[in-house]
Order: structure tokens, then C-alpha cells, then sequence
């Protein structure tokens, strides 16, 4: 399988003859099924898209098989690639379509066959998301994805059928769009509990006494260092020069939302908008795990720079009534957190 900007471009190793038959037509002898598609679209006047729908459906239909192999293996290969044809056949789409088709489950459990593991989505995860059209329920789901939820919590927490759920997270998974990482076990190794002498006790007791005007002498001398320490560093910091401003992600937030519904219409917004981004605040629910989220829009080196910009914001994104201002952006935990 040959791979450009998430695009399949090649597929080598599958008996072409068997599109050929799929498309009632007579096999064409190309190695690579999307150019045997494209050539049996030309020679029997099939739409492009049908041929190219009939070699997805072959691919996936190889690809469970290799899913379902214990013995499989991947070998990835960077390299240039050919001049290829322009038609090809969305990777993310075909991943998604094959663990939701899966009549038995089987292909899920080989992607997810834990469900004891953290789902966390990856970098870009709104840019392959978005895309797919799913239904609102899918939309309330991964709602739920925050990183810090197991993918059985994730399906426990939802109203929808368990195994649905699973079915569409393990989807997301195969697809790249969410990873799976395994949830740190509790150290249940013993703990060693030293019990004091009691006579020792008694010895630091006398010693302590003996001590004391020793230890007073000792606390003016350090309550003294701390003053001049104190005025030292009151005294260097009004004469320390302007510090340059710290470079960063700066955004202008433009909408909020903590509940489902409120998260879809943010994300409406930004597969509208190819410059806004929702990004999700963990931990605001009453038991520490809930996620709000927030619009943010643009991307900026410095505070400054975004705040000069609030005042360009366009209007047709920013809600009614909602205060547009500026927040740092975590770019690497998709996290954000209020400006000063």
C-alpha cells in the first residue's frame, strides 16, 4: 500500500482479476488495483468512482483479513513516490468503514483488544475528524475523549449501545485519529514501616534541651539571612531590565461549551472555518474529569500579538454575547489555559 497525504495512491499484493469480476468486466492485467480500476473505467465506460468504490471494498476486505492475522507484520518505507493518477482512496475513510462494518466484532477487538487502555486523540485529530461527516451521536462520543478516560469508561459513561461505541472508538483508533495508551497500574508493592526506638526518642529529647540556646542562636542568624536576602532580591528585581515577552501559542477564544450539544456547535463552527479550533479543558466537571471546551481562533507567537488582534476577529464566529479573549494554547496536550 502506497500512502500520499493520507491519500492511497497504490495497492500491490491483491489478485486484480477479482475487480475485474466485481465490475463485470474483463480483467485488464494492471499489478496496482487503483490503477486497475482506473483502466477497467476507461476501457468499459464505468464512473471513476464506482471502479474506485469496488477496489476500496476489495482493499478492505484484504485488509481485515490482515488485521485478523496473528501473524501479520508491518514494514513502513519512506520514500518518493511515482507520479500517481489523481483519483485515490481516503485511508482515514477506509479504516473507518471497515471496523463499523465489522458484523462480528472481530476486527475490533484485533484494533482495540483492550479496553483497559487511556484514548487520548492524536495531533490533528479535528483535521481527519471533521471530514468524515459522522452522525451527532458519534459527535457526543467523542465528547467523552479526553485523554484521561479509558475506552471502557468512554462506553460506560454513554447512553448508546456498548458495543456501538466500541466499535467506533476502536474505528477512530485504527484510523490514526485516536491512540491508545495503557493506564499506569497502582504500585501494590509493601511498604517498609520503621518503628522508632523509644529510648532513642528520649536521648534527641535530652540532646534538644542541652541545645536549645544553641538552636536560638541559630534562628536569629538565619532570620537575619533571609531579611538581607529579602532586600537583595527586592533590590536587583527593581533594577533588572524589561524582560523580553516569552514566546508561545496564543489564541483569542471566541466560543464556550461544557455540554454535548454545546460541543457539537462548536465543532459546526470549525468545519466551517478552516482557521478556528475547539480545545478541550479537562478536569471541570464536579468529579475532576469533565471537558469544556473552547473556540479559540488564530495562532500567535505572543500574548500581545493576540491581543492586538481580538479586535479582527470575524464576527460570524464569535457567539453572540461571548466576550472574545485571550488564552495560551498547549499545542502538544490540546489543552488551554487563561491568559493574564
Amino acid at each position: 500500500m502506497e500512502l500520499s497525504e493520507g491519500r492511497i495512491v497504490g495497492v500491490s499484493g491483491i489478485d486484480t482479476s477479482l475487480l475485474g469480476r466485481a465490475l463485470n468486466c474483463e480483467p485488464l492485467g494492471e499489478g496496482d488495483l487503483i490503477a486497475e480500476a482506473l483502466a477497467l473505467a476507461a476501457a468499459n465506460e464505468i464512473p471513476e468512482a464506482t471502479a474506485m468504490g469496488a477496489a476500496k471494498v476489495l482493499f478492505q476486505d484484504h485488509l481485515r483479513k490482515w488485521l485478523l492475522d496473528p501473524d501479520r507484520r508491518l514494514d513502513l518505507v519512506d520514500g518518493m513516490q511515482e507520479l500517481r493518477p489523481t483519483n485515490s482512496i481516503s485511508a482515514t475513510h477506509a479504516f473507518v468503514e471497515l471496523i463499523l462494518s465489522d458484523p462480528d466484532g472481530a476486527t475490533t477487538a484485533a484494533v482495540l483488544p483492550s479496553l483497559d487502555v487511556l484514548l487520548r486523540r492524536a495531533d490533528g485529530f479535528l483535521d481527519l475528524y471533521a471530514p468524515l461527516g459522522l452522525a451527532e451521536e458519534a459527535d457526543l462520543i467523542v465528547a467523552k475523549i479526553t485523554g484521561q478516560r479509558t475506552a471502557e469508561e468512554i462506553a460506560a459513561r454513554s447512553p448508546h449501545e456498548h458495543d456501538d461505541i466500541v466499535k467506533l472508538l476502536a474505528a477512530l483508533t485504527a484510523s490514526g485519529m485516536l491512540e491508545a495508551v495503557h493506564a499506569a497500574m497502582p504500585d501494590t508493592s509493601p511498604v517498609l514501616i520503621v518503628t522508632p526506638d523509644p529510648s532513642a526518642d528520649l536521648d534527641r529529647q535530652s540532646s534538644a534541651r542541652r541545645l536549645s540556646p544553641l538552636l536560638v542562636l541559630a534562628a536569629v542568624v538565619i532570620v537575619a539571612a533571609a531579611a538581607i536576602g529579602t532586600w537583595w532580591f527586592v533590590f536587583r528585581q527593581d533594577k533588572a531590565p524589561p524582560q523580553p515577552e516569552t514566546t508561545g501559542h496564543w489564541a483569542v477564544a471566541v466560543d464556550l461549551g461544557c455540554e454535548p450539544h454545546e460541543f457539537r456547535r462548536l465543532l459546526q463552527v470549525a468545519r466551517r472555518y478552516d482557521d478556528v479550533r475547539p480545545v478541550a479543558l479537562t478536569g471541570n466537571g464536579e468529579d475532576g474529569d469533565g471537558t469544556c471546551w473552547r473556540l479559540v481562533w488564530g495562532d500567535f507567537p505572543t500574548m500581545s500579538q493576540a491581543e492586538s488582534a481580538i479586535s479582527s476577529v470575524p464576527a460570524s464566529i464569535c457567539r453572540e454575547g461571548f466576550e472574545p479573549h485571550v488564552v495560551e494554547v498547549d499545542e502538544g496536550a490540546d489543552i488551554v489555559e487563561d491568559g493574564g
